[in-house]
């Protein structure tokens, strides 16, 4: 890994370089228009301005091509990470790691909702909740592998309250630093009982290794988030709101299982069980809530009264394309088009490489369900 830190090293140093002698160019027209600007612009939902340099929400093609490079880096570095300590992303690991993504997308839609302001309200808009949840889940690994290591369970124990406990204070004394940009107020009492429930997540799970302590630690994680969106349902609106369709979650999931379904039935019925596998179908799962959900926000095809747009030029493009339907097709055929490659045109390449096929699906569910499960929970809370 050291002989990257020279190639990394020289581009920091250019791109400081090419700050110092050009910042109009290299930041007015570059860093502000496509990365810094888009982010306060959803911020504050409207386009903004920078020394004449204005900056829209949303995303580019060059964006996406720069945030794209970065996600691959980020893979390697995980790939290395996971094959040192012989983590496999099987779905297990997926179901411990669920925690995490729920997280990104609670978050990413409190922040619709307005519950937080500015500045603290840049934390939460992507592409910064990524950097931020990715954080959180490298936390929960190393975190993970330490309680993996105490083989007698008093120690396992030990720790992982130590840990939780940490968690809680952080969270605590970070809400109460932050509580001037909170539209509402978390009592520091709800985090012991958050604590207390993780604690309990980490019992259900047989074996008590890295991943249940990954589970344990994403699940006292994403508890609060889940309680700022009960206690919007519950009523309690701070900020501006259309219509609540509770709807929205029984019919998304209805269309994802019968398309989830209905690739498990072919699959037995042709014999092909790449179509059969739990983690496979765990994409195909992913995907279709993301282009369902998308389908019903965009094109609002029962009249619901959904507005909401699309940032992506590819999704839009297909949003446009055949009243919508393309859009959750399309996403289900990349599912089964990368699942095809991996598991029957790749499969003896990467036979002797099962966690760098793990990991390449696990990014994959990661692409589809975190935006669908964002999407769905704005929908329903009418953000």
């Amino acid at each position: 890994m050291r002989r990257w830190l020279l190639p990394v090293g020289v581009g920091a140093a250019a791109l400081t370089a090419a700050l110092l002698v050009a910042p109009e160019v290299v930041y007015d027209r570059f860093i502000w228009k496509y990365f810094v600007g888009p982010v306060v612009a959803d911020a504050v939902g409207r386009p903004v301005s920078h020394r004449g340099v204005e900056a829209v929400e949303g995303y580019t093609l060059l964006s996406e091509m720069v945030y794209g490079a970065i996600l691959l880096a980020m893979f390697y570095l995980l790939y290395r990470v996971f094959r040192h300590f012989s983590i496999r992303p099987d779905l297990r690991f997926f179901v411990g790691a669920s925690p995490f993504l729920l997280l990104g997308a609670t978050l990413r839609v409190l922040e619709d909702s307005g519950l937080f302001s500015r500045p603290l309200a840049y934390l939460f808009i992507s592409p910064l909740i990524y950097a931020q949840i990715g954080f959180y889940f490298a936390v929960g690994i190393a975190a993970g592998l330490l309680v993996q290591r105490k083989k007698n369970p008093g120690e396992q124990r030990r720790l992982l309250v130590l840990l939780l406990a940490g968690v809680a204070a952080s969270y605590t004394l970070a809400h109460l630093m932050a509580d001037r940009y909170l539209a509402i107020s978390l009592h520091p009492l709800w985090m012991v009982a958050f604590a207390t429930v993780a604690l309990g997540a980490f019992y259900l799970w047989k074996n008590k290794d890295m991943v249940a302590t990954l589970f344990s630690l994403g699940t006292m994680l994403v508890l609060p988030s889940l309680y700022f969106i009960a206690v919007w349902m519950a009523g309690e609106r701070w900020g501006t709101a259309g219509e609540v369709h509770l709807a929205v979650i029984p019919l998304v999931l209805v269309l994802t299982l019968a398309g989830v379904l209905g690739v498990y039935a072919l699959g037995r019925w042709r014999r092909l069980p790449w179509l059969t596998a739990g983690v496979n179908l765990s994409l195909v799962f992913g995907h279709l809530i993301d282009g369902w959900t998308s389908y019903l926000a965009v094109v609002d095809p029962l009249g619901m009264g959904i507005s909401y747009g699309e940032k992506h030029p590819l999704p839009l493009f297909l949003m446009e394309a055949g009243n919508g339907i393309a859009y959750p097709l399309a996403k289900m055929a990349v599912a089964l088009i990368i699942i095809y490659g991996t598991d029957v045109y790749l499969r003896q390449d990467l036979a002797e490489r099962p966690i760098l096929t793990g990991l390449i699906k696990f990014f994959v569910l990661i692409l589809g369900l975190s935006p669908g499960l964002r999407d769905m929970l704005r929908i329903l809370m009418g953000t």
